[in-house]
């Protein structure tokens, strides 16, 4: 990455700017609230340091020099760039512009977002969300990069000062099945002897499950391992077997037989932010859960 040059003094390129823009010393003046006499002892400074001549004085006022002519380019664009960037600045403050980056857990679904996001983009529509879908260990290491804005994690994240950890959902798991399947099942044993859709092995879902089957002495076989939670409810509604999914999106689908099954893991969902290094927008959508009353617990 190029550094700026140790002697570069944007103030003295402010005053050539607008000396070379009004040709005019005591307009310059005027504009810049700096008296004559220190206008010109800056130009002075600027000529020194660059070993140039800037300007010399006309019967008409004051001319730029032909290397005055070659710099005022690619100071103009410098100072257009600058006030770009405020003006940016200002409209990412009205929320008239500006990008949040969400980081998501893989095998998750916006679900837990979706009416959020919707209101979110109805409120700002001319902001954008991306998300990103990654392993966990992979998100953090982005968002530690600061290229995500906010991680949604369903696995336990680490306290640390550098940033917050916010419980969003705390969600029971349970199987289920088609009410078209010629079986039933009421207890674990029962269900491993099923074709079973479950997350992959890289899922904090899965591990969790299969300690919890270890500590009943019991190990599953699955007939499909699936990396999105989307496609498990798919599949199982599909009658291709007994699916494990949130206990919400269960009882949210009708047509699926809820299992009950005591002491099945939870799924702990976390909002995860540096809360110093936050865009406006993120801190809008942040609020927006916050007011919402989606939030339930934050770490000290």
């Amino acid at each position: 990455m190029a550094l700026p040059c140790n002697n570069l003094n944007l103030n003295l390129y402010r005053i050539f700017y607008v000396v070379a823009k009004t040709k005019s010393f005591s307009e310059s003046s005027r504009v810049l609230h700096i008296s004559q006499p220190a206008i010109s002892k800056h130009v002075q400074n600027l000529e020194y340091e660059l070993d140039t001549l800037l300007f010399y004085r006309t019967n008409r006022g004051i001319e730029l020099t032909e290397e005055a002519k070659n710099l005022l380019i690619y100071v103009e664009k410098a100072y257009n760039y600058l006030a770009l960037g405020e003006r940016e600045l200002e409209e990412s403050k009205e929320l008239t512009r500006g990008k949040i980056t969400i980081g998501i857990s893989n095998y998750m679904t916006t679900r837990y977002l979706d009416v959020y996001l919707k209101e979110f983009m109805k409120e700002h529509p001319n902001l954008s969300v991306e998300i990103v879908n990654n392993t966990d260990r992979r998100l953090m290491e982005m968002f530690n990069q600061h290229t995500i804005d906010l991680l949604i994690l369903n696995s336990n994240v680490r306290k640390n000062k550098e940033y917050k950890i916010v419980e969003l959902v705390k969600e029971p798991y349970a199987f289920s099945y088609s009410k078209r399947l010629p079986y039933e099942v009421s207890t674990l044993e029962e269900i491993i002897t099923k074709p079973l859709i479950v997350p992959t092995n890289n899922t904090k879902t899965r591990k969790d499950l299969e300690m919890y089957l270890s500590n009943h002495d019991l190990i599953i076989n699955p007939s499909m391992e699936l990396d999105d939670e989307k496609l498990v409810l798919s599949y199982t509604k599909e009658d291709l077997g007994i699916g494990y999914l949130p206990k919400s999106v269960i009882i949210a689908n009708p047509d699926l037989e809820l299992v009950e099954i005591d002491g099945l893991p939870e799924s702990i969902i976390n909002l995860v932010y540096h809360e110093n290094a936050l865009s406006n927008a993120s801190k809008a959508f942040i609020t927006l859960l916050t007011n919402e009353n989606m939030i339930t617990k934050t770490n000290e």
